[in-house]
């Protein structure tokens, strides 16, 4: 069980780490939309729990 946590939550940083530097190459949404996008990944891994 500890080991599909670690890994969830290693894969839930990749993703918005790529969500990240993708906005940052694009700059296409603002810090409050990308702060809501984020927050949204978290929910849905939490969900996963």
């Amino acid at each position: 069980m500890e080991k599909e946590r670690e890994r969830m939550l290693q894969t839930l940083t990749f993703e918005i780490l790529h969500m990240e530097r993708k906005n940052l190459r694009s700059k296409s949404k603002t810090d409050q939309k990308m702060s809501e996008e984020i927050q949204k990944v978290i929910v849905e891994y939490a969900r996963q729990l």
